[in-house]
């Protein structure tokens, strides 16, 4: 073999590698995984209210020591494993999710509570206020908060599958 074939020949060796590489990284990347996010507003009212939606929550949601609970932000997404979503909620407030690990019946996240606000320049800058890693059972809520609004508080209620 002359010598320009054999380089032709350990090039194209070289890229078939690199091709069978990237295939087996994209391969093992986590699958994405599907998350809900309800943004609640908490207040304390002479008359009750609850949600049709957070019905199944009623009980967690309770032991925040308010007595009604009104859905006011709902998105739902696809997120890959190891990338950051940011769920924009009410009043400056977002929840920023990142997967982890999944099996079966388990999600592992990072959830970290984030409020935007102005610097003295007027730039909206993001402040964290919490950061959570956690596993969470699949297609269970977890839910988390206590943030102050205008009017009562703001909690979240996230799921992931």
């Amino acid at each position: 073999m002359s010598p320009a074939k054999r380089k032709v020949v350990v090039a194209a060796g070289a890229l078939t590698v690199l091709a069978g590489w990237a295939v087996a990284a994209c391969a093992a990347e986590a699958p994405p995984v599907r998350i809900k996010v309800l943004g609640i507003q908490a207040t304390n009212e002479e008359k009750p209210h609850v949600d049709a939606e957070l019905e199944p929550l009623k009980d967690s949601l309770a032991r925040s020591g308010y007595n009604s609970f009104r859905v006011v932000a709902k998105q739902q997404r696809d997120v890959p494993g190891g990338a950051t979503a940011e769920f924009p909620l009410v009043e400056g407030y977002a929840l920023r999710v990142e997967p982890g690990e999944t099996d079966e019946k388990n999600v592992t996240l990072t959830l970290v509570w984030i409020r935007y606000e102005q610097d003295a320049r007027g730039r909206r800058v993001a402040r964290v206020l919490q950061r959570m890693p956690m596993t969470i059972r699949k297609g269970k809520f977890f839910v988390s908060g206590g943030w102050q609004l205008k009017e009562g508080v703001l909690i979240a209620a996230m799921s992931a599958e």
